[in-house]
C-alpha cells in the first residue's frame, strides 16, 4: 500500500526510520503494508461476522494502535497521506461495528476502536464478550 502512497525522497526516509525503530522494538520486521493489510483483513473479518476469541480480537484491534502511532508521529504532509490510506478502512470498521458497554482494554488515550463492537457477533466472540460484560 505504501507503494500506492507517493511519497516525497523525506517521507519515505523518515517513515523507514521509524519502521525500522518499530521492528527493533517488536524484534521483528515491520512494514507499513503490513501493518496497512492486516487491518483491512480484519476489518473484512469484522464485517463478515468474527468468530474467534476476544483474545484474538483485541490482538487484531493492536494493529490499529501500530498505524495510529505512525500517525500520531509523522509530520503533516505525511500524516496527510497515511490518513488517507487508512481512513477507508477506518470508516467500514466503524459501520460493522458498535459502541461497546466497556472498553475492550483499559488505559488511557484508548482509540475509538477499543470502544467498538463488531454488529454481527457469532461463536467465541459472541460468548467472550457477553461474559466479560462488553455488550450494551
Amino acid at each position: 500500500m505504501s507503494a500506492a502512497l507517493e511519497l516525497t525522497a523525506d517521507e519515505r526516509a523518515w517513515l523507514e526510520q521509524l519502521l525500522e525503530r518499530l521492528g527493533h522494538d517488536t524484534g521483528r520486521p515491520v512494514s507499513l503494508n503490513d501493518m496497512l493489510s492486516r487491518w483491512q483483513t480484519f476489518v473484512s473479518a469484522v464485517e463478515r461476522g468474527y468468530d474467534d476469541s476476544i483474545y484474538e480480537y483485541t490482538n487484531d484491534l493492536s494493529v490499529r494502535d501500530r498505524l495510529e502511532a505512525i500517525l500520531g508521529d509523522a509530520p503533516s504532509g505525511l500524516r496527510s497521506k497515511l490518513k488517507d490510506a487508512v481512513s477507508p478502512t477506518d470508516r467500514r470498521f466503524m459501520k460493522a461495528t458498535e459502541e461497546a458497554a466497556t472498553p475492550l482494554a483499559q488505559g488511557e488515550d484508548l482509540g475509538s476502536w477499543w470502544h467498538r463492537v463488531p454488529r454481527r457477533r457469532v461463536g467465541e466472540l459472541d460468548e467472550d464478550l457477553q461474559t466479560l460484560g462488553h455488550l450494551k
